[in-house]
C-alpha cells in the first residue's frame, strides 16, 4: 500500500502490489467543481460525483485500481508487461469515461495520462506525471484528454504584454471588479501563448499580484522601495502560494475575486487628502530629474506646501524631501547596475547637479558608495 502526502492537494491512498511490469496512472477530474457547487449547491454536487464515480468504476478495465481524491477527481491504475498495450487501455478507458460522463452528467471531466512506469517508485512517478498533466488545463481548457509530455514542462515563453498599467488604474480608483476583471482577460490572452505551461502563468499572476500589492501599499522605504513587511500585514503571503495549487481556471478567478478587493480596499474609499498625495506623487515620479521643490510641486496641485508635509506624515510616515530622496535613489541605483554611465552623469540624471551631495545621500541611503555598489551589483 502507498500513500501519498497529496494529491491535487488532497491525501489519497492508492494499492499496488510493487511487483514487476509497468504501471500507468490515469487522474480524471471534474471541470469548474468549486464553482459549480457553489452555484447549484452541495446536494447537485455530491449527485454529480456519485454519478461520474459510478461510470469511473464501471468502465475499469480488468485488474485496474481507482481511488477517490476528494472532493472530484479520481486516481486509476493500470498494470502490465507490454508499454503499447498498457497506453492504448488507459487511451480507451479515458475516452470512454468523458463520454459517458459528458452524455450522462451534467458536468464534464478533464482526464490525465502518465507514461508507463516501472520499478519501485513505480507509482509516485507515474501519479506525480498525471497531477502534472492535468493542471494543464488551466491553460488549455477542460473537457479533454492530456496526455503526459515533458517537453511540455518547460515554459520557455515570453510575457507578450503587460497589464500593469490597466491594473494600477483600478487599484488608484478602487475598483476592485475592475482589477479582476483587468486580470481575468489578460490571464485568457496569455494563456493562448505558445510554450506557455501552469507554472509560467501562475509565476506571471503572481508578479501581478505583487504588483498590485506594491501599488496599494502607503507606506515606503527610504530608498522608495515598497515596505514588504507593511504589505504582507494586509495579505499574507502563505494566502498567495495557495494560488500555485489551482488548476482550474473557473477557481482561479474565484480565488481572484476573493483576494483582489482586499488589496483595493487600501485605497478606497479615498479621501480627499490621499487623492492630492497620489498627484504629487505621480509628479515626483514623472519630474525627479529636475530641480524639484515643494513649494514647485505645491502650485501644481493648488495646494500649501504645508499641506502636503502634513499629508506625506500622515499618510506615509516620512516627508517630501525623504520620500523624493527615495525615487532618486530608487533610478540611480538602476542605472548604476543596468548601465556603465560615469558616477557623475547618473548623479545629474536623478536631479543632483553636485556629485559629491549625490554619493552622501547614496552612501546614507545604502551604506555603500554609488562605485561600490557598482562593484556589488552590476551585471
Amino acid at each position: 500500500m502507498s500513500r501519498f502526502g497529496t494529491v491535487l492537494g488532497q491525501p489519497v491512498t492508492v494499492i499496488d502490489d510493487a511487483g514487476p511490469g509497468l504501471l500507468v496512472a490515469v487522474l480524471a477530474d471534474i471541470d469548474d467543481f468549486e464553482v459549480s457547487r457553489l452555484a447549484r449547491g452541495d446536494d447537485w454536487a455530491a449527485d454529480q460525483v456519485a454519478m461520474t464515480q459510478k461510470h469511473a468504476e464501471s468502465l475499469l478495465p480488468a485488474g485496474a485500481r481507482i481511488a477517490l481524491v476528494p472532493p472530484d477527481s479520481w486516481i486509476v491504475t493500470l498494470s502490465g508487461d507490454d508499454p503499447g498495450e498498457l497506453m492504448a487501455a488507459a487511451k480507451q478507458y479515458a475516452d470512454s469515461l468523458l463520454a459517458a460522463v459528458g452524455t450522462e452528467t451534467d458536468v464534464a471531466v478533464t482526464i490525465s495520462v502518465s507514461n508507463p512506469h516501472a520499478g519501485p517508485a513505480r507509482l509516485e512517478t507515474a501519479t506525480s506525471e498525471a497531477v502534472r498533466a492535468v493542471e494543464r488545463k488551466l491553460v488549455g481548457g477542460g473537457n479533454r484528454l492530456y496526455l503526459f509530455d515533458d517537453h511540455n514542462s518547460a515554459g520557455a515563453a515570453a510575457l507578450p504584454e503587460r497589464v500593469e498599467g490597466d491594473l494600477a488604474r483600478c487599484i488608484r480608483e478602487g475598483d476592485a471588479s475592475g482589477a479582476v476583471d483587468a486580470l481575468r482577460r489578460w490571464i485568457d490572452r496569455v494563456a493562448l501563448v505558445e510554450g506557455v505551461t501552469p507554472d509560467v502563468l501562475r509565476r506571471w499572476i503572481g508578479a501581478e499580484l505583487l504588483y498590485a500589492l506594491d501599488v496599494a501599499g502607503k507606506r515606503r522605504l527610504a530608498d522608495g522601495s515598497a515596505d514588504w513587511v507593511d504589505a504582507f500585514d494586509r495579505l499574507a503571503l502563505d494566502e498567495l502560494l495557495e494560488m500555485f495549487e489551482i488548476h482550474e481556471r473557473s477557481y482561479l478567478m474565484l480565488w481572484l475575486g476573493q483576494l483582489l478587493p482586499r488589496i483595493v480596499e487600501v485605497q478606497a474609499p479615498q479621501s480627499p487628502g490621499r487623492h492630492v498625495l497620489a498627484m504629487v506623487e505621480q509628479y515626483i515620479r514623472d519630474h525627479y530629474a529636475e530641480d524639484l521643490r515643494l513649494s514647485t510641486v505645491a502650485s501644481t496641485v493648488y495646494v500649501s506646501p504645508f499641506y502636503i508635509s502634513h499629508l506625506f506624515q500622515r499618510e506615509l510616515g516620512t516627508t517630501f524631501l525623504r520620500y523624493l530622496t527615495g525615487v532618486r535613489m530608487h533610478h540611480a541605483r538602476q542605472l548604476l547596475a543596468q548601465t556603465k554611465l560615469p558616477v557623475e552623469a547618473i548623479a545629474d540624471r536623478v536631479g543632483y547637479c553636485s556629485p559629491k551631495r549625490f554619493r552622501v545621500l547614496f552612501k546614507r541611503t545604502f551604506n555603500v558608495t554609488p562605485t561600490e555598489y557598482r562593484r556589488q551589483y552590476a551585471g
